[in-house]
């Protein structure tokens, strides 16, 4: 068995978030996360390859000096018992190569890394003109900016999935695209993400998995909103919200403007509703889509488009995308009759301290607020002391002087906030993306960070220091994204947070939640996503017709939703028999019962 050694710190390769929420969880086969010391990624049983993978790279990675290429392709036995272990030559004669997602060359810095690149949990197939040729391509160019004294935050993966597998009896689905995402860091103190900002370079491509494609990667240009459109992926959850945005339409190259999307309306509707998209340079659009799915548009004026809700559209997104890049809007669609969707995602709730004295009010309600969510400000432990006078911009307290977390919870020495999502919706945490603060050199140096589901325990996140003191500083973000407990949340279902400090020297010692950029944006701020969850649409009875002994039913309802056809001889005393049960994947239904009864009752319901 290969070992995964740290050579390489695995917190490094998931800096940027995790674009679909994986989890460890060995019963998720659609996603599966896997740290380790060469790369993170989302393995997908079902499709018997990652959904992505993310590492870091430097010119430390790959040396030029560095370990040959080791050629040793191994079934994965890592992974969890049941899942499907691709084998080392389950490609053969299948026309496509075992294309690396963390590439070979790229962890050449040990024999142990460049091993686990050959791991078959790090390929997935591509036509050879992709793989050797354009994908190489880029690949190169990337180690050549590492090399120019950058860092590169790597993500990549397969896209557009139409059932073919790799061969007649193959387990290896093969994916119409491979796309890759990278974000240029220039070297320098701490980690790259808090090096990162509007003005980074992005280079993001998407290349069809064919061969006869062109040799230059530079032909396949286009915007992370574009895949994020293409895999149902978020990325950039652990950047501020602004920055991912901007970060998300660039074009890499492209001098035009990408197009904005400032508001649409309708912001629900069923199929056939047309839909105003309000924004900025509409010029040569080439798509307009709702949650992926293509839309009839007209473009009206450079900020104004018409749009026509898809036959196949569900709740979610919508995206606009011209030769400049794809806009996403903010908010998304609510399909009626589909389950709901998403409604908001971003900056859920946020604190700005600017403007505060004397240690802020106890409770302290949120500046950012999104709506149908319901919030409980910065509340202090009745541990936690004003002693003397608090700094300006502010809000804390003092008396942090446990010498571990377990003593200031005891003691109450802590700050937490709330969160509860309104009927109708649920919640899906993504990160605490912004936490400055502020402590005296005998304030809390350390803190643990925590959440509670309800009245249940709370469960740690992760630990935390301050190590500096007499000037504010900031935290990286904090992903939470992958913490199962806080997706999907359901309504009315009360989320607190907890910040337990420790380890001050003096009663006296201060700490606080500090306005340290000197700005009005959020000193302390969670990202995440709301979505709208719809009752099922009812089921119906179109029509019904009885010929040679047969009767037919017509059912009515919703895509998606599940509807169930049971049937009685009579209504005295029924015995309900279940005839079919059915998640509808196209309306109408036509059922036929071959019927041997003198009377027979049917009955359709949503179960």
């Amino acid at each position: 068995m290969l070992s995964a050694s740290a050579i390489i710190d695995p917190a490094l390769q998931m800096q940027l978030g995790n674009p679909s929420g994986a989890t460890a969880d060995t019963n998720n086969h659609s996603h599966f996360l896997i740290v380790r010391s060469i790369e993170a990624l989302d393995f997908n049983d079902t499709l018997g390859q990652p959904n992505w993978a993310s590492w870091d790279l430097t010119s430390a990675d790959s040396p030029t000096n560095g370990v040959a290429r080791q050629d040793s392709f191994a079934a994965d036995t890592n992974l969890p018992a049941g899942f499907h272990q691709v084998g080392a030559n389950d490609y053969s004669h299948s026309g496509y190569d075992r294309g690396h997602l963390c590439d070979s060359a790229d962890r050449n810095d040990t024999t142990n890394h460049n091993n686990l690149t050959f791991l078959m949990s790090n390929m997935m197939p591509q036509a050879p003109d992709n793989n050797q040729v354009t994908w190489a391509g880029l690949e190169g160019y990337c180690r050549g900016l590492a090399d120019a004294g950058n860092e590169l935050l790597i993500t990549c993966g397969p896209s557009g999935f139409s059932g073919a597998k790799i061969n007649t009896n193959g387990y290896v689905s093969i994916p119409q695209y491979t796309w890759k995402i990278v974000v240029v860091v220039p070297l320098g103190a701490g980690t790259a993400t808090n090096r990162i900002n509007a003005t980074n370079r992005v280079i993001a491509i998407k290349v069809p998995n064919t061969n006869g494609v062109l040799s230059a990667w530079q032909n396949y240009i286009t915007s992370v909103n574009q895949i994020q459109v293409d895999t149902g992926l978020t990325f950039f959850t652990s950047l501020p919200p602004t920055v991912a945005a901007t970060l998300r339409a660039k074009v890499d190259g492209q001098t035009n403007s990408p197009p904005v999307i400032y508001a649409f309306s309708p912001t629900n509707g069923t199929a056939g509703t047309t839909v105003t998209i309000i924004g900025t340079n509409f010029t040569s659009v080439s798509a307009v889509a709702l949650n992926g799915a293509s839309a009839s548009y007209t473009v009206t004026a450079s900020n104004l488009i018409t749009a026509v809700v898809p036959a196949n559209a569900s709740s979610g997104f919508v995206s606009v995308t011209t030769s400049s890049g794809t806009a996403v809007s903010t908010n998304g669609f609510t399909l009626i009759g589909r389950g709901g969707g998403t409604v908001f995602s971003g900056l859920i709730a946020g604190w700005d301290v600017s403007g505060l004295t004397n240690f802020g009010p106890n409770v302290l309600a949120p500046t950012a607020n999104a709506a149908n969510l319901q919030i409980v400000g910065l509340t202090r432990g009745s541990g936690v002391k004003q002693t003397g006078t608090g700094a300006a911009n502010g809000w804390g307290g003092t008396g942090f002087t446990n010498l571990t977390s377990a003593a200031a919870i005891a003691a109450n020495q802590f700050v937490t906030f709330s969160l509860t999502v309104s009927n109708g919706y649920k919640l899906s945490f993504n990160s605490i993306s912004r936490f400055d603060y502020y402590r005296s050199p005998s304030g809390a140096a350390n803190a643990l960070v925590q959440f509670q589901i309800g009245n249940a325990a709370f469960t740690d996140i992760t630990n935390l220091t301050y190590p500096t003191a007499s000037a504010g500083a900031s935290q990286s973000a904090i992903d939470i994204s992958s913490l199962a407990a806080l997706q999907n949340v359901a309504a009315n279902t009360n989320v607190t947070f907890r910040i337990v400090n420790y380890g001050g020297t003096s009663s006296s010692g201060t700490w606080y939640i500090f306005n340290t950029a000197g700005t009005t944006t959020p000193d302390l701020a969670l990202s995440g996503t709301i979505t709208q969850v719809l009752p099922p649409t009812p089921p119906g009875i179109q029509g019904i017709t009885f010929a040679a002994g047969q009767i037919s039913l017509v059912l009515t309802g919703a895509v998606a939703n599940s509807y169930t056809i049971t049937a009685t001889t009579n209504l005295i005393n029924p015995q309900w028999v279940t005839l079919l049960t059915t998640n509808a994947t196209t309306m109408p239904i036509t059922f036929v019962d071959t019927n041997v009864f003198a009377q027979r009752f049917y009955r359709v319901s949503n179960p």
